[in-house]
């Protein structure tokens, strides 16, 4: 007779990087000026600044004895407060974000694309299904554009460039400037795309955002268009330290809202990874107006799993293993136990991006008025009544700002509050009587497509002008096709 498995959940998580590790990482990994430029007798002379910080063994803190920190989870909210002062990788834990890390075999010739552009790109990414195969791809089908994101920092700048070396890329709209071309782009999700570009001897279609706009998506889920995205496999070509640390942060959100979708199926469920993602695949698609009206093929999320399952598994093992080892026990290589009592899923809850959380805290407030009415951190999320001479952050270290009283709370700057311990939010009864609510999986796909449809719809409108109307009627028939060939 088969012996009966006991799961033990908590006992296997790994132990959190301590937060004063974190903060001695990141402090003393900081780049410093080590060269100054001195020009004298019109001769152009470097000179080594005398700074005993910059010693090379006061420098290397990720020796051999950090290894071990490389699959150990992370307190986000220490690099979330800090993220301004994120300038570099080694101020990451050791090879921290491996798992986004995915080449596909049209590498190179992203890379050969990338790099004609004279306009300064400082984060750079290929997706889509042009760029990795999905499962029912005909050979025989012409081929898919290659889709780019690019973020840049400064995008009127950079369109003014691009403007100059490629004019035609762009819609009717050049006649307009840089000036215009940036204001479209603010438009919707905040991205402006140039499709049907030749390029390399392929097809592109390039979108292009502000670091700032694809920071705060990552964050907070503003408009998950961008965000949404990167939950699916990209092939990096060009990475910043940024947007290495807040799309784990991303893929990691999207297992908490994955498997808060499950809450139906009560507090202890197996589940396999192919189901995983599944949903976590088809969380962009929520609202999506495209979608409805016939402009996406039915078996989209389908093929993208069973076409990519080994690159989503290599972005979501690790993650599972780490991040969610108290509350997924793996039963195979592919299949795990959850448990998912009321307690854990008021923790994910918490903890879900900023806007994100705002809407699902907002459909509870009125029906859990009095558990809201005592939970100040809920109060200050959806009504904010912010001091205009107080400071964005306190005087508090992180490691202090964990620890603080119930009684000194209210002083806080609004911005701090997103730093606080969950155990201080998980204090409240207001989570808990969200995640033991029966419509709970009914309002978290309310709030996707609230916070889908109107970004995406945008999207789609301005594509008519970013594209123009010769490209918009292209791309909008080859996407019927595939529509239509999904539901012959």
């Amino acid at each position: 007779m088969r012996s009966k498995i006991i799961y033990r959940f908590a006992s296997t998580k790994p132990k959190e990087i301590d937060p004063i590790v974190l903060d001695e990482i990141f402090k003393k990994n900081k780049p410093v000026k080590r060269y100054r430029l001195i020009i004298r007798n019109n001769k152009l002379r470097s000179n080594e600044t005398p700074n005993s910080t910059t010693s090379a063994d006061q420098l290397k803190i990720l020796d051999e004895n950090l290894k071990k920190f490389k699959n150990a989870p992370i307190n986000f909210n220490y690099y979330l407060r800090n993220i301004a002062g994120l300038k570099t990788s080694s101020q990451l834990p050791y090879k921290f974000g491996e798992n986004q890390i995915i080449t596909s075999d049209k590498n190179e010739t992203l890379q050969k694309v990338l790099w004609k552009f004279n306009a300064p790109i400082r984060f750079a990414a290929g997706y889509g299904s042009g760029v990795f195969t999905q499962a029912n791809q005909k050979v025989s089908e012409s081929k898919p554009q290659m889709d780019m994101i690019y973020a840049v920092s400064y995008p009127d700048h950079w369109h003014a460039l691009n403007l100059h070396q490629f004019p035609e890329h762009y819609s009717f709209l050049r006649i307009g400037g840089s000036g215009l071309i940036g204001k479209v782009q603010d438009l919707g999700a905040g991205v402006y795309f140039n499709p049907y570009v030749d390029m390399e001897g392929c097809q592109i279609k390039y979108g292009v955002t502000s670091m700032t706009n694809l920071m705060n998506d990552l964050i907070n889920w503003d408009t998950f268009y961008l965000s949404g995205r990167l939950h699916k496999p990209i092939n990096i070509m060009r990475n910043s330290p940024n947007i290495q640390l807040l799309n784990q942060f991303n893929l990691i959100n999207a297992i908490k809202l994955s498997l808060l979708l499950n809450s139906d199926r009560g507090t202890e469920f197996s589940m396999s990874k192919e189901e995983l993602f599944h949903l976590i695949t088809s969380l962009s698609y929520h609202g999506d107006p495209r979608v409805q009206l016939g402009g996406e093929s039915r078996d989209k999320v389908s093929n993208i799993v069973s076409g990519q399952y080994d690159k989503l598994d290599w972005m979501y093992d690790p993650l599972l293993r780490s991040y969610f080892a108290d509350v997924v026990q793996f039963e195979t290589d592919s299949t795990f136990k959850v448990n998912l009592s009321t307690d854990a899923q008021s923790r994910m809850i918490v903890d879900l991006p900023k806007s994100f959380r705002k809407k699902i805290y907002a459909k509870y407030a009125d029906k859990y008025s009095k558990e809201f009415s005592e939970d100040i951190i809920a109060q200050k999320l959806l009504n904010p009544i912010e001091n205009v001479v107080a400071p964005e952050l306190s005087d508090l270290s992180f490691i202090e700002l964990q620890t603080i009283s119930n009684s000194d709370l209210s002083k806080l700057p609004i911005q701090d509050y997103e730093y606080i311990s969950n155990n201080i939010k998980c204090k409240s009864s207001f989570p808990l009587k969200i995640a033991e609510d029966e419509n709970l999986k009914h309002n978290l796909y309310q709030a996707l497509k609230e916070t889908i449809y109107k970004p995406a719809f945008l999207q789609s409108v301005k594509g008519i002008a970013t594209a123009g109307v010769t490209k918009s009627i292209k791309y909008a028939w080859a996407k019927r096709k595939k529509y239509n060939s999904s539901i012959n």
